[in-house]
């Protein structure tokens, strides 16, 4: 079970860094080409500011050219492009909660892994021991295999008889 959430997680995972890339690529490229609203206390911000045009530069060597959107629309899709990363970072949050020992301190989990260690090396212990108990019933089998070889006379099982 894990490894499917494992897998799961990693799958979200790269989604999510596909999510990053495709909204910071969609921001630089469609941001409207605006002065930012003044921030209290800041000196540098405000209307005094002139707003930019789109100039040749900024399309034509450019290999994500921009292409600037209404405030209102850009705004919009900031939202939405926020809500996506967030839904994509529940789900990852809601994938870790399902692995198993997460809720388990850090002595809890060294135990448990103790346990596991302890049960892999009977279970090898008891590996061997089939093993060893398969080589001597394999040589009884040869030794009694042998021996009936031995004991049947293959002229007369044959019909063939011995010349003398």
């Amino acid at each position: 079970m894990s490894s499917d959430v494992l897998t799961q997680l990693q799958i979200t995972y790269n989604q999510l860094m596909v999510q990053f890339f495709s909204t910071f690529s969609y921001l630089h490229q469609r941001h409207p080409l605006e002065a930012p609203l003044p921030i209290p206390g800041q000196p540098f911000t405000g209307t005094h500011l002139a707003p930019s045009t789109v100039g040749e530069e900024d399309t034509t060597n450019n290999v994500y050219p921009l292409q600037p959107q209404d405030r209102k629309v850009f705004e919009e899709a900031q939202r939405e492009l926020a809500e996506d990363l967030v839904l994509k970072a529940q789900q990852i949050q809601q994938l870790l909660a399902r692995l198993p020992g997460v809720d388990q301190d850090d002595e809890q989990q060294a135990e448990d892994i103790q346990k596991l260690i302890s049960q892999v090396d009977d279970m090898e212990k008891e590996r061997k021991a089939k093993r060893r108990e398969m080589r001597q019933l394999v040589r009884k089998l040869e030794t009694v295999i042998g021996g009936v070889s031995r004991s049947v006379d293959y002229n007369k099982v044959n019909g063939h008889t011995s010349r003398g």
